[in-house]
């Protein structure tokens, strides 16, 4: 019999339909969380755009290779499902029809979940909003709302979580419960950037993914830690190495330690305005993606995360 892998990605900034009006998060303006969360689902919910599969409206290089997961999953001999972690949503299954949206972790945003002038830790105020929006229901009616419940389901299950610090922050209760709840709690591997919140409880439970292993994976500092998982399961299905927690982060601790230093390059940094005017001024001349104008930026010498850059980019593309 297999064993059942749950895979929670955390959702992409890209999507492939433009937001509606009334669906950016911006358009909320109470401050606490539960009162927010609540009005916010509400729009979610009554809006009348059309819905699209999750799976289907995210995009960009992190969704393009956590859609290869479940694939990779299966001929490892488990029996995946695929969950999307989103800041707009909350946990949903990754068939769970949706509207396009913008809403974010990242404090200062326009569409972050963390009113601006809110003074309270970053942590704090993200895990009362994936608590807020848990309380409502799912868009997949009947699916789970909460992580501790797929391991409560199938205690025998391992589950893979690939996300930042930010969204392990934002449901860090929900991932103790859940390592709680599962048979070996070992079979919890989070996949993310090595930070303060995983020197407690969650420790046991990291597999640290960082950009000293871009040279091993490839592909961009965006999508490193779906790649990490991918690679992961990668080796379960050909060496056939456990998918759990200890082997993991024992396995990549030891890759980090051997590979060399990440390229630093040195470049001028960017306002805001100013990347959005060589936006434009790219534009004109000549139509690109947002990588290639990324690239063109950097090869300029100048200096824009890619995030940012993105963030930026398709602002200007729903505007136009």
């Amino acid at each position: 019999m297999s064993t059942d892998l749950h895979i929670i990605a955390t959702c992409s900034d890209r999507k492939r339909a433009p937001i509606p009006p009334g669906l950016h998060l911006r358009t909320i303006q109470a401050t606490a969380p539960e009162s927010r969360a609540r009005l916010w689902w509400n729009c979610l919910r009554d809006h009348p755009h059309p819905t699209y599969p999750a799976q289907d409206l995210y995009a960009g290089d992190h969704w393009s290779v956590v859609l290869e997961l479940p694939t990779l999953a299966t001929q490892a001999g488990l029996r995946s499902h695929l969950w999307v972690a989103s800041a707009g949503y909350g946990l949903i299954p990754a068939s769970a029809p949706i509207r396009p949206y913008s809403a974010t972790f990242s404090r200062g945003h326009e569409d972050s979940v963390i009113p601006k002038g809110e003074s309270r830790p970053t942590g704090e105020l993200l895990q009362h909003w994936w608590k807020a929006l848990a309380r409502e229901s799912s868009p997949m009616p009947g699916s789970p709302r909460h992580i501790r419940q797929l391991a409560e389901s199938t205690p025998h299950a391992r589950i893979l979580v690939v996300a930042s610090p930010a969204y392990v922050a934002a449901f860090t209760d929900d991932l103790v419960h859940a390592a709680q709840a599962l048979r070996k709690p070992e079979h919890l591997l989070i996949v993310s950037t090595p930070a303060p919140l995983f020197k407690g409880v969650l420790a046991p439970h990291q597999v640290p993914s960082n950009a000293h292993l871009q040279e091993q994976l490839g592909g961009a500092r965006q999508s490193l830690h779906a790649r990490v998982a991918r690679h992961i399961l990668e080796r379960a299905r050909d060496e056939g190495s456990e998918v759990d927690a200890a082997h993991a982060r024992e396995y990549y601790e030891g890759l980090i330690h051997r590979s060399a230093p990440p390229v630093r390059y040195e470049r001028t940094p960017m306002t805001d305005d100013e990347v959005r005017q060589f936006i434009v001024r790219a534009l004109r001349t000549r139509k690109l993606s947002c990588s290639a104008t990324l690239r063109q930026l950097r090869d300029s010498g100048l200096a824009c995360e890619q995030k940012r850059f993105s963030r930026l980019f398709h602002a200007l593309q729903e505007r136009a």
